[in-house]
């Protein structure tokens, strides 16, 4: 009975999270547009800038407006984060009313005093997405104190609210002044530390990618390095030279992450998030509510260009243990299959630099000089992505079905 009544609080835990990433999910697909735009048209090293080289981005209108959208990208992002917490402390306290507002505005405070404490130019202040376990851990925690002091006196109950906003904003000011402490950018640094020159063998890249499956789902951080390509690497740089001295088929290191990795097994994001878009979709049809066969539907064409934050905050994914299974399985298929191609020679590997802003499905295409022979590997990809997925959506729609009844 005990072990049955922590299941069903975690269970509602969970619930509660996902309610609240419904709440910020319009937010997230105003974000992916906005990234879309900056990245496909509008930002000087934009697809079309870099592609086409044409004069209007040397006016200086287009570069108020791209730093404009940059901008509201940044406040966005600090919006998604301190709404949630707010909706998620809101959701925990359902029962209570006055206290509920208090806590959930202070919530919102908190979060937001602590991630606009940013120094002008740097850009590790801006993930793709927030670390929602750590602001699901700072929601069950405001919500564990107003339960603390419910039945105190106001005077006392104001009197602690006032110090946790004198502590978020001295925390918010260390912030600013120390910026070499911030979470994040220790995170990146020591990331590309570990990762020296690149991996170049296809084991440490699949088990690469397995942790950044992980990180994912978990909720947590996950560097730039291992979220999107990554030319920078000794490795890589390596076998572009030796590709521009006419050598493409003696390069020094087949496997890399940018020949196996971004090439195969990142179409939609980390795990092939498109394979599980496909297995949403199909399975949802079959759901008595059609609420998310529409919100998977409103997610493909942000899907399609990498942007994938609404998808995974407006569908069960992340904090799904369920789904690690399968987006493991894909992925080392994926990596497996791609050595497979590249060893027998029957795509070239992708070595050139490409645009910012291209769409992981051209990825492989576009970085090997335009081998038509990755988009059929890439469509086979996905399909067998797909079967993979398949029975674990089906299960997780299942679960999610029956809880939503028992509540």
């Amino acid at each position: 009975q005990i072990m049955h009544s922590t299941i069903y609080k975690c269970h509602h835990c969970r619930y509660l999270i996902y309610k609240s990433f419904k709440d910020i999910f319009p937010f997230a697909l105003i974000f992916s547009w906005i990234e879309i735009l900056q990245k496909l048209v509008i930002s000087d090293d934009s697809f079309l800038a870099q592609t086409t080289k044409s004069s209007i981005y040397k006016n200086e209108w287009l570069y108020t407006v791209s730093n404009t959208l940059y901008d509201l990208s940044h406040l966005l992002i600090y919006f998604m984060a301190s709404y949630f917490v707010a909706s998620l402390v809101w959701r925990g306290l359902s029962n209570q009313t006055k206290e509920s507002f208090s806590a959930s505005l202070l919530g919102f405070a908190t979060v937001w005093l602590l991630l606009t404490s940013v120094v002008p130019g740097t850009d590790y202040h801006y993930p793709s997405q927030p670390i929602w376990l750590m602001l699901a851990l700072i929601s069950y925690l405001f919500i564990f104190l107003t339960r603390l002091l419910q039945n105190r006196h106001h005077i006392f109950q104001y009197s602690m609210l006032a110090i946790l906003l004198l502590i978020s904003s001295i925390l918010s000011h260390i912030l600013y002044r120390y910026p070499n402490i911030d979470l994040e950018y220790l995170i990146q640094n020591h990331f590309s530390q570990w990762l020296g020159d690149g991996p170049h063998q296809l084991i440490p890249i699949m088990l690469w990618s397995i942790l950044a499956i992980f990180l994912t789902l978990s909720g947590l951080f996950v560097p730039d390095i291992l979220f999107r390509p990554y030319s920078y690497f000794s490795v890589v740089s390596e076998n572009l030279n030796a590709a521009l001295s006419q050598h493409t088929d003696k390069i020094p290191y087949l496997y890399t992450f940018y020949t196996v990795k971004n090439s195969f097994a990142m179409f939609g994001g980390i795990g092939i998030l498109l394979s599980l878009f496909l297995a949403v979709l199909y399975e949802s049809r079959k759901l008595q509510s059609k609420n998310y066969y529409k919100l998977t539907l409103l997610t493909l064409t942000p899907l399609i260009f990498d942007q994938n934050l609404p998808f995974l905050v407006g569908l069960p994914v992340i904090l799904q243990p369920i789904l690690f299974i399968p987006m493991v399985l894909t992925t080392i298929f994926a990596e497996a299959f791609g050595a497979l191609m590249l060893y027998l020679k029957f795509v070239d590997p992708a070595v050139y630099t490409v645009p910012s802003g291209t769409p992981s499905l051209l990825f492989g295409f576009l970085a090997s000089n335009g081998d038509w022979r990755y988009l059929p590997v890439t469509a086979i990809i996905l399909v067998v992505g797909f079967f993979i997925y398949r029975p674990f959506v089906k299960i997780a729609f299942a679960k999610e079905e029956q809880y939503e009844k028992i509540t």
